[in-house]
Protein backbone atom coordinates (compact mmCIF):
# COMPACT_ATOMS: atom_id res chain seq x y z
CA UNK A 1 0.00 0.00 0.00
CA UNK A 2 1.38 3.44 -0.66
CA UNK A 3 0.22 6.14 1.26
CA UNK A 4 0.74 9.98 -0.03
CA UNK A 5 -0.27 13.53 0.44
CA UNK A 6 1.48 17.37 -0.25
CA UNK A 7 3.10 19.42 2.64
CA UNK A 8 1.25 22.38 3.21
CA UNK A 9 -1.77 21.57 1.08
CA UNK A 10 -5.04 21.29 2.79
CA UNK A 11 -6.54 17.81 1.96
CA UNK A 12 -8.47 18.45 -1.18
CA UNK A 13 -6.54 21.33 -2.29
CA UNK A 14 -5.19 21.72 -5.94
CA UNK A 15 -2.04 22.80 -6.22
CA UNK A 16 -0.66 24.45 -9.33
CA UNK A 17 2.20 24.28 -10.88
CA UNK A 18 3.87 26.38 -14.44
CA UNK A 19 6.63 25.50 -16.54
CA UNK A 20 8.65 28.30 -17.50
CA UNK A 21 10.88 27.55 -20.72
CA UNK A 22 13.66 30.04 -21.98
CA UNK A 23 12.99 30.02 -25.90
CA UNK A 24 15.40 32.68 -26.31
CA UNK A 25 18.02 32.61 -29.05
CA UNK A 26 20.92 31.72 -27.15
CA UNK A 27 18.81 28.37 -25.99
CA UNK A 28 20.43 27.16 -29.57
CA UNK A 29 23.90 28.35 -29.29
CA UNK A 30 25.02 24.84 -27.77
CA UNK A 31 23.70 22.33 -30.08
CA UNK A 32 24.65 18.46 -30.40
CA UNK A 33 23.88 17.37 -26.78
CA UNK A 34 22.16 14.06 -25.63
CA UNK A 35 19.17 15.90 -24.46
CA UNK A 36 17.00 12.63 -24.09
CA UNK A 37 19.61 10.79 -22.25
CA UNK A 38 19.39 7.72 -24.41
CA UNK A 39 23.73 7.73 -24.22
CA UNK A 40 24.10 9.18 -27.68
CA UNK A 41 23.30 12.45 -30.42
CA UNK A 42 20.37 11.49 -32.71
CA UNK A 43 17.19 12.82 -34.10
CA UNK A 44 15.63 11.89 -30.99
CA UNK A 45 17.44 14.82 -29.15
CA UNK A 46 15.69 17.34 -31.13
CA UNK A 47 12.84 17.12 -29.17
CA UNK A 48 11.07 20.27 -30.08
CA UNK A 49 11.12 18.92 -33.73
CA UNK A 50 12.64 22.38 -35.15
CA UNK A 51 16.00 20.74 -37.11
CA UNK A 52 18.55 21.97 -34.37
CA UNK A 53 19.55 18.44 -32.71
CA UNK A 54 20.38 18.57 -28.92
CA UNK A 55 20.44 22.48 -28.17
CA UNK A 56 19.81 24.04 -24.38
CA UNK A 57 16.22 24.27 -25.38
CA UNK A 58 16.23 20.94 -26.55
CA UNK A 59 17.39 20.30 -22.70
CA UNK A 60 14.63 22.19 -21.27
CA UNK A 61 12.27 20.63 -22.91
CA UNK A 62 13.46 16.79 -22.13
CA UNK A 63 13.85 18.60 -18.61
CA UNK A 64 10.08 19.68 -18.06
CA UNK A 65 8.74 16.12 -19.86
CA UNK A 66 10.88 14.16 -16.85
CA UNK A 67 9.11 16.95 -14.10
CA UNK A 68 6.03 16.43 -15.57
CA UNK A 69 5.88 12.33 -15.79
CA UNK A 70 7.31 13.07 -11.90
CA UNK A 71 4.59 15.07 -10.95
CA UNK A 72 1.71 12.50 -12.51
CA UNK A 73 0.71 10.74 -10.06
CA UNK A 74 0.39 13.04 -7.22
CA UNK A 75 -2.82 13.91 -6.21
CA UNK A 76 -4.44 16.92 -6.58
CA UNK A 77 -1.97 18.80 -9.51
CA UNK A 78 -2.26 21.06 -12.35
CA UNK A 79 -0.02 21.63 -14.60
CA UNK A 80 0.74 24.29 -17.03
CA UNK A 81 3.38 25.81 -19.75
CA UNK A 82 4.71 29.61 -20.51
CA UNK A 83 7.49 30.42 -22.82
CA UNK A 84 8.96 33.90 -23.15
CA UNK A 85 12.01 35.57 -25.09
CA UNK A 86 10.79 39.01 -25.71
CA UNK A 87 7.70 38.46 -24.89
CA UNK A 88 6.21 35.88 -22.25
CA UNK A 89 3.02 34.17 -23.20
CA UNK A 90 0.83 31.03 -21.27
CA UNK A 91 0.31 27.91 -23.50
CA UNK A 92 -3.07 27.11 -24.50
CA UNK A 93 -3.32 23.22 -23.96
CA UNK A 94 -6.93 22.37 -25.38
CA UNK A 95 -6.90 22.10 -29.19
CA UNK A 96 -10.91 22.46 -29.38
CA UNK A 97 -11.43 25.11 -26.62
CA UNK A 98 -9.41 26.54 -24.28
CA UNK A 99 -7.54 25.64 -21.09
CA UNK A 100 -4.39 26.83 -19.41
CA UNK A 101 -4.18 24.26 -16.64
CA UNK A 102 -4.72 20.06 -17.36
CA UNK A 103 -3.73 17.20 -14.61
CA UNK A 104 0.14 16.36 -16.14
CA UNK A 105 -1.07 12.93 -17.68
CA UNK A 106 -4.05 13.80 -18.71
CA UNK A 107 -4.30 13.26 -22.71
CA UNK A 108 -7.77 14.04 -23.64
CA UNK A 109 -7.56 10.78 -25.51
CA UNK A 110 -4.70 11.61 -27.45
CA UNK A 111 -1.10 9.64 -27.71
CA UNK A 112 0.62 11.53 -25.06
CA UNK A 113 -0.20 13.87 -22.45
CA UNK A 114 -1.27 16.99 -23.47
CA UNK A 115 0.89 19.16 -21.39
CA UNK A 116 3.79 17.38 -23.10
CA UNK A 117 2.37 17.89 -26.31
CA UNK A 118 2.40 21.74 -25.99
CA UNK A 119 5.82 21.53 -24.57
CA UNK A 120 7.20 19.64 -27.46
CA UNK A 121 6.28 22.47 -29.59
CA UNK A 122 7.93 25.27 -28.01
CA UNK A 123 10.92 26.20 -30.18
CA UNK A 124 12.97 30.05 -30.28
CA UNK A 125 10.50 32.97 -30.17
CA UNK A 126 7.03 31.07 -30.69
CA UNK A 127 4.98 28.04 -28.95
CA UNK A 128 3.58 25.87 -31.39
CA UNK A 129 0.44 24.76 -29.89
CA UNK A 130 -2.25 24.63 -29.69
CA UNK A 131 -3.33 28.01 -30.60
CA UNK A 132 0.24 29.51 -31.78
CA UNK A 133 2.08 32.28 -29.72
CA UNK A 134 4.30 34.98 -30.51
CA UNK A 135 7.06 35.66 -28.14
CA UNK A 136 8.61 38.42 -30.41
CA UNK A 137 12.07 39.12 -31.65
CA UNK A 138 14.66 36.24 -30.02
CA UNK A 139 17.53 38.29 -29.03
CA UNK A 140 20.06 36.69 -26.81
CA UNK A 141 18.85 38.47 -23.62
CA UNK A 142 15.79 37.28 -21.73
CA UNK A 143 12.74 38.77 -20.41
CA UNK A 144 12.37 37.48 -16.77
CA UNK A 145 10.14 40.40 -15.95
CA UNK A 146 7.76 40.12 -18.60
CA UNK A 147 8.33 36.27 -17.81
CA UNK A 148 7.37 36.60 -14.09
CA UNK A 149 4.36 38.54 -14.85
CA UNK A 150 2.65 36.70 -17.64
CA UNK A 151 3.77 33.68 -14.93
CA UNK A 152 1.47 35.36 -11.95
CA UNK A 153 -1.15 36.50 -13.90
CA UNK A 154 -1.91 32.93 -14.98
CA UNK A 155 -1.69 31.47 -11.43
CA UNK A 156 -3.89 34.20 -10.53
CA UNK A 157 -6.78 32.24 -12.49
CA UNK A 158 -5.86 28.99 -10.97
CA UNK A 159 -7.67 27.65 -7.70
CA UNK A 160 -6.92 27.99 -4.31
CA UNK A 161 -4.23 25.68 -2.87
CA UNK A 162 -0.67 25.92 -3.16
CA UNK A 163 1.21 27.68 -6.84
CA UNK A 164 4.49 26.87 -7.91
CA UNK A 165 6.40 27.94 -10.77
CA UNK A 166 9.60 25.99 -11.83
CA UNK A 167 11.64 29.13 -13.88
CA UNK A 168 13.81 27.69 -16.48
CA UNK A 169 16.91 30.30 -18.32
CA UNK A 170 20.37 29.88 -19.68
CA UNK A 171 20.10 33.54 -19.18
CA UNK A 172 21.07 36.38 -16.92
CA UNK A 173 18.25 38.68 -17.75
CA UNK A 174 17.05 41.68 -15.16
CA UNK A 175 14.51 42.02 -13.12
CA UNK A 176 12.33 45.08 -12.42
CA UNK A 177 11.90 46.25 -8.42
CA UNK A 178 8.15 46.07 -8.72
CA UNK A 179 7.75 42.76 -9.87
CA UNK A 180 10.13 41.63 -7.58
CA UNK A 181 7.83 43.07 -5.08
CA UNK A 182 4.86 41.15 -6.77
CA UNK A 183 6.79 37.55 -6.51
CA UNK A 184 7.58 38.39 -3.03
CA UNK A 185 4.12 39.11 -1.93
CA UNK A 186 2.21 36.65 -4.02
CA UNK A 187 2.37 33.57 -2.00
CA UNK A 188 3.93 32.06 -5.39
CA UNK A 189 6.93 29.68 -4.54
CA UNK A 190 9.28 30.04 -7.40
CA UNK A 191 12.42 27.69 -7.97
CA UNK A 192 14.79 28.62 -10.70
CA UNK A 193 17.30 26.58 -12.61
CA UNK A 194 19.82 28.14 -14.13
CA UNK A 195 21.32 26.10 -17.35
CA UNK A 196 24.47 26.10 -18.79
CA UNK A 197 28.78 27.30 -17.79
CA UNK A 198 27.35 31.03 -18.09
CA UNK A 199 24.34 30.76 -15.45
CA UNK A 200 24.41 31.56 -12.05
CA UNK A 201 22.79 31.96 -8.81
CA UNK A 202 24.99 34.38 -7.60
CA UNK A 203 22.98 36.42 -4.63
CA UNK A 204 23.36 39.95 -7.16
CA UNK A 205 21.91 38.13 -9.90
CA UNK A 206 18.13 37.40 -10.98
CA UNK A 207 17.46 33.74 -10.45
CA UNK A 208 18.75 34.25 -7.17
CA UNK A 209 16.46 37.11 -6.00
CA UNK A 210 12.99 35.68 -8.32
CA UNK A 211 13.40 32.43 -6.33
CA UNK A 212 14.67 34.02 -2.99
CA UNK A 213 12.22 36.20 -3.14
CA UNK A 214 9.26 33.32 -2.72
CA UNK A 215 12.08 31.48 -0.05
CA UNK A 216 13.09 28.98 -2.31
CA UNK A 217 16.13 27.56 -3.77
CA UNK A 218 18.36 28.88 -7.00
CA UNK A 219 19.80 26.00 -8.67
CA UNK A 220 22.54 26.13 -10.97
CA UNK A 221 23.10 22.75 -13.40
CA UNK A 222 26.41 23.47 -16.01
CA UNK A 223 25.48 20.51 -18.02
CA UNK A 224 21.82 20.81 -19.44
CA UNK A 225 22.01 17.00 -20.15
CA UNK A 226 21.53 16.81 -16.42
CA UNK A 227 18.51 18.87 -16.09
CA UNK A 228 16.03 16.40 -16.31
CA UNK A 229 17.80 15.08 -13.39
CA UNK A 230 17.92 18.08 -11.10
CA UNK A 231 14.84 18.73 -12.31
CA UNK A 232 12.87 15.75 -11.13
CA UNK A 233 15.63 15.37 -7.91
CA UNK A 234 14.36 19.05 -6.34
CA UNK A 235 12.35 19.34 -3.24
CA UNK A 236 10.93 22.54 -1.66
CA UNK A 237 13.22 24.14 0.04
CA UNK A 238 10.92 24.74 2.73
CA UNK A 239 11.10 20.54 3.35
CA UNK A 240 13.69 18.98 5.15
CA UNK A 241 11.59 15.32 5.35
CA UNK A 242 8.67 13.17 5.83
CA UNK A 243 7.76 10.00 7.93
CA UNK A 244 5.35 8.06 8.10
CA UNK A 245 4.87 5.63 10.60
CA UNK A 246 2.61 2.66 11.43
CA UNK A 247 3.03 1.10 14.69
CA UNK A 248 6.36 0.30 15.26
CA UNK A 249 7.48 0.54 11.51
CA UNK A 250 8.83 4.21 10.64
CA UNK A 251 9.43 4.69 6.79
CA UNK A 252 10.88 7.97 5.15
CA UNK A 253 9.04 9.06 2.71
CA UNK A 254 10.16 10.28 -0.71
CA UNK A 255 9.04 14.12 -1.75
CA UNK A 256 8.90 15.07 -5.21
CA UNK A 257 9.38 19.03 -6.50
CA UNK A 258 6.20 20.50 -5.16
CA UNK A 259 5.98 18.39 -1.78
CA UNK A 260 4.14 15.64 -3.07
CA UNK A 261 4.83 12.85 -0.45
CA UNK A 262 4.98 8.94 -0.90
CA UNK A 263 5.45 5.93 1.50
CA UNK A 264 5.28 2.59 1.00
CA UNK A 265 4.06 -0.49 3.25
CA UNK A 266 3.09 -4.37 3.27
CA UNK A 267 0.11 -4.44 5.05
CA UNK A 268 -1.68 -7.46 6.42
CA UNK A 269 -5.55 -7.31 7.48
CA UNK A 270 -6.39 -5.10 10.00
CA UNK A 271 -7.15 -1.95 10.87
CA UNK A 272 -3.79 0.77 11.25
CA UNK A 273 -3.37 4.30 12.22
CA UNK A 274 -0.40 6.22 10.25
CA UNK A 275 0.60 9.11 11.74
CA UNK A 276 2.15 11.54 9.35
CA UNK A 277 5.54 13.65 10.37
CA UNK A 278 7.01 16.80 7.76
CA UNK A 279 9.64 18.73 9.22
CA UNK A 280 10.56 21.76 7.87
CA UNK A 281 14.03 23.81 7.67
CA UNK A 282 12.57 26.46 9.78
CA UNK A 283 12.60 23.36 12.65
CA UNK A 284 8.56 23.31 12.72
CA UNK A 285 6.73 20.40 12.38
CA UNK A 286 3.40 19.62 10.83
CA UNK A 287 1.54 16.54 11.89
CA UNK A 288 -1.15 14.43 10.60
CA UNK A 289 -2.71 10.94 11.13
CA UNK A 290 -5.11 9.01 9.42
CA UNK A 291 -7.18 5.58 10.38
CA UNK A 292 -8.25 3.18 7.29
CA UNK A 293 -8.95 -0.53 7.53
CA UNK A 294 -7.40 -3.19 5.12
CA UNK A 295 -9.02 -6.33 4.16
CA UNK A 296 -8.11 -9.46 3.87
CA UNK A 297 -6.62 -10.89 0.65
CA UNK A 298 -5.87 -13.85 -1.35
CA UNK A 299 -3.51 -17.05 0.20
CA UNK A 300 -0.52 -15.25 -0.59
CA UNK A 301 -1.54 -11.87 1.61
CA UNK A 302 0.89 -11.50 4.53
CA UNK A 303 -0.58 -12.59 8.12
CA UNK A 304 -3.36 -10.51 9.62
CA UNK A 305 -1.18 -7.55 11.57
CA UNK A 306 1.84 -7.61 9.45
CA UNK A 307 3.30 -3.90 9.04
CA UNK A 308 6.71 -3.45 7.25
CA UNK A 309 8.36 -0.84 5.35
CA UNK A 310 7.40 -1.92 1.17
CA UNK A 311 10.27 -3.63 -1.15
CA UNK A 312 13.56 -0.47 -1.85
CA UNK A 313 12.03 1.77 1.31
CA UNK A 314 14.08 3.41 3.68
CA UNK A 315 14.13 3.11 7.20
CA UNK A 316 13.43 6.83 8.66
CA UNK A 317 15.79 7.88 11.00
CA UNK A 318 15.44 11.18 13.42
CA UNK A 319 17.70 13.87 15.27
CA UNK A 320 17.15 15.46 18.34
CA UNK A 321 19.37 18.91 18.33
CA UNK A 322 19.29 20.36 21.63
CA UNK A 323 18.76 24.06 21.80
CA UNK A 324 22.36 26.13 22.07
CA UNK A 325 23.64 27.56 25.22
CA UNK A 326 23.24 31.26 25.38
CA UNK A 327 26.01 32.89 23.60
CA UNK A 328 27.58 36.69 22.31
CA UNK A 329 27.75 35.32 18.30
CA UNK A 330 25.46 35.08 16.07
CA UNK A 331 25.08 31.56 15.79
CA UNK A 332 26.57 29.21 18.60
CA UNK A 333 30.25 27.70 18.31
CA UNK A 334 28.80 23.77 19.75
CA UNK A 335 26.14 22.19 18.70
CA UNK A 336 25.08 18.50 20.35
CA UNK A 337 21.87 16.79 20.89
CA UNK A 338 21.30 12.57 19.66
CA UNK A 339 20.31 10.37 16.45
CA UNK A 340 17.91 7.87 16.39
CA UNK A 341 14.81 6.37 14.64
CA UNK A 342 11.00 8.40 14.92
CA UNK A 343 9.55 5.25 16.78
CA UNK A 344 7.10 6.23 20.31
CA UNK A 345 8.37 9.83 19.78
CA UNK A 346 11.87 9.04 19.19
CA UNK A 347 14.28 6.05 20.12
CA UNK A 348 17.88 5.12 20.05
CA UNK A 349 19.18 2.81 17.71
CA UNK A 350 22.35 0.33 17.72
CA UNK A 351 22.46 0.02 13.75
CA UNK A 352 22.94 3.87 14.46
CA UNK A 353 26.32 4.33 15.80
CA UNK A 354 29.22 5.57 14.32
CA UNK A 355 26.87 7.20 11.40
CA UNK A 356 28.62 10.78 10.16
CA UNK A 357 27.67 13.54 11.58
CA UNK A 358 27.37 17.21 10.27
CA UNK A 359 27.21 21.00 11.01
CA UNK A 360 25.60 22.98 7.98
CA UNK A 361 25.04 26.73 7.01
CA UNK A 362 24.07 28.86 4.99
CA UNK A 363 23.97 32.10 4.05
CA UNK A 364 20.28 33.05 3.48
CA UNK A 365 17.49 31.03 2.87
CA UNK A 366 17.72 29.18 -0.63
CA UNK A 367 21.85 29.34 -0.43
CA UNK A 368 23.56 26.02 -1.07
CA UNK A 369 24.72 24.18 2.77
CA UNK A 370 27.83 24.13 3.33
CA UNK A 371 29.73 21.79 5.83
CA UNK A 372 31.52 22.92 8.37
CA UNK A 373 31.80 20.52 11.07
CA UNK A 374 31.62 16.51 11.08
CA UNK A 375 31.48 13.96 13.67
CA UNK A 376 29.98 10.36 14.35
CA UNK A 377 27.66 9.36 16.39
CA UNK A 378 28.45 7.87 19.74
CA UNK A 379 27.07 4.35 20.56
CA UNK A 380 24.48 6.27 22.25
CA UNK A 381 23.82 8.10 19.65
CA UNK A 382 25.11 11.21 21.25
CA UNK A 383 27.42 13.56 19.10
CA UNK A 384 28.59 17.19 19.53
CA UNK A 385 29.70 19.16 16.44
CA UNK A 386 31.95 22.34 17.18
CA UNK A 387 33.45 25.34 14.49
CA UNK A 388 34.22 28.99 14.26
CA UNK A 389 31.38 31.00 13.44
CA UNK A 390 31.83 33.23 10.53
CA UNK A 391 29.70 36.53 9.83
CA UNK A 392 28.43 34.97 6.24
CA UNK A 393 26.60 32.08 7.94
CA UNK A 394 23.54 33.00 9.51
CA UNK A 395 21.66 29.09 9.33
CA UNK A 396 22.25 25.99 10.94
CA UNK A 397 21.47 23.14 10.70
CA UNK A 398 22.48 19.14 11.49
CA UNK A 399 22.69 16.16 8.39
CA UNK A 400 22.74 12.46 9.33
CA UNK A 401 24.38 10.62 7.13
CA UNK A 402 23.56 7.41 8.17
CA UNK A 403 24.06 3.51 6.76
CA UNK A 404 22.79 1.44 3.78
CA UNK A 405 18.72 0.74 4.43
CA UNK A 406 18.06 3.98 6.48
CA UNK A 407 17.53 7.38 5.11
CA UNK A 408 19.25 10.43 5.47
CA UNK A 409 17.40 13.53 7.81
CA UNK A 410 18.24 16.89 8.71
CA UNK A 411 17.20 19.14 11.33
CA UNK A 412 16.97 22.77 12.12
CA UNK A 413 19.46 24.20 14.86
CA UNK A 414 17.31 26.21 17.41
CA UNK A 415 18.31 29.79 18.14
CA UNK A 416 19.90 30.25 21.72
CA UNK A 417 17.81 32.18 24.09
CA UNK A 418 20.32 34.68 23.80
CA UNK A 419 22.84 35.30 20.96
CA UNK A 420 24.09 38.27 18.44
CA UNK A 421 25.04 40.11 21.31
CA UNK A 422 26.79 44.00 20.57
CA UNK A 423 28.37 46.17 23.01
CA UNK A 424 28.44 50.11 22.10
CA UNK A 425 31.00 52.09 24.67
CA UNK A 426 33.56 51.74 27.14
CA UNK A 427 33.20 53.58 30.57
CA UNK A 428 29.25 53.33 30.18
CA UNK A 429 28.12 51.13 27.89
CA UNK A 430 24.86 49.42 26.95
CA UNK A 431 24.43 46.07 25.34
CA UNK A 432 21.98 44.71 23.10
CA UNK A 433 21.39 41.06 22.36
CA UNK A 434 19.15 39.16 20.25
CA UNK A 435 16.35 36.56 22.26
CA UNK A 436 13.66 33.81 21.65
CA UNK A 437 12.06 35.07 25.03
CA UNK A 438 8.90 36.30 25.16
CA UNK A 439 7.71 40.09 24.96
CA UNK A 440 7.75 41.84 28.29
CA UNK A 441 10.16 39.02 29.54
CA UNK A 442 12.41 40.08 32.61
CA UNK A 443 16.30 40.91 31.79
CA UNK A 444 18.74 41.89 34.47
CA UNK A 445 22.46 42.82 34.23
CA UNK A 446 24.90 42.04 37.50
CA UNK A 447 27.94 42.79 38.34
CA UNK A 448 29.04 39.98 40.87
CA UNK A 449 25.44 39.94 42.70
CA UNK A 450 24.79 43.11 42.75
CA UNK A 451 21.74 44.64 39.96
CA UNK A 452 23.19 46.81 37.43
CA UNK A 453 19.86 47.28 35.25
CA UNK A 454 17.21 45.75 34.77
CA UNK A 455 14.67 46.21 31.36
CA UNK A 456 11.92 43.95 29.55
CA UNK A 457 12.76 42.18 26.04
CA UNK A 458 10.93 44.25 23.23
CA UNK A 459 10.89 43.10 19.55
CA UNK A 460 12.80 39.97 20.10
CA UNK A 461 15.95 42.04 21.39
CA UNK A 462 16.86 42.94 24.88
CA UNK A 463 19.42 46.00 26.22
CA UNK A 464 20.83 46.92 28.88
CA UNK A 465 23.34 49.16 30.35
CA UNK A 466 26.00 49.09 32.32
CA UNK A 467 29.54 51.13 33.41
CA UNK A 468 33.16 50.09 34.44
CA UNK A 469 34.50 46.64 32.93
CA UNK A 470 32.27 44.85 30.34
CA UNK A 471 34.33 41.61 31.34
CA UNK A 472 32.53 39.69 34.30
CA UNK A 473 29.28 41.03 33.30
CA UNK A 474 26.32 38.43 33.73
CA UNK A 475 23.07 38.81 31.93
CA UNK A 476 20.05 37.04 33.30
CA UNK A 477 16.72 36.40 31.60
CA UNK A 478 13.61 35.58 33.40
CA UNK A 479 12.32 34.97 36.54
CA UNK A 480 12.40 32.11 39.50
CA UNK A 481 13.72 28.84 38.46
CA UNK A 482 13.36 29.42 34.38
CA UNK A 483 16.45 31.77 34.14
CA UNK A 484 19.37 31.76 31.53
CA UNK A 485 22.46 33.10 31.73
CA UNK A 486 25.04 34.96 29.77
CA UNK A 487 28.86 35.80 30.83
CA UNK A 488 29.90 39.26 28.88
Amino acid sequence: MTLSGTVGAEPGATTSVLYVIDATSSTGRVPGLDCSGNGAVGAEDDLNGDGSVGDVLDCEVAGVLALNRSLATTTGVQAGVVAFANQAAAADLDPVGSATFLAPAFTGGDAAPRVETVVRSVQRSRIGLYDPRDLGASGSGSAFSGAVSTALATLATAPAGPKWIMFLSDGQSGIDDAQLAALSGSGVRMRTFGIGAAATCDRRGSLFKMAAATGEACVVEPDPTSLAAQLTGSQPDAVSGVTVTIGSTAVAATVDAVGGWKAGFTLGAGTYTAQVRATLTSGRVQTTQRTFTVAAGDGTSPAPGTVTGAPGSLRATALKVTRPAPTRLSLPARVSGRVGRPVDGFSGSAALAGARVELQARTAAGTVWTTVAKTRAKRSGAFALRWKPRARWTVLRVALRPPSGFAESVAAVAQPAISACKVVGKKQWTVTCRTTAKARSQVRLLDGRTVVDRSRVRKGTLRLSGRGPVAGSRIVLGSGRRTVGLTL
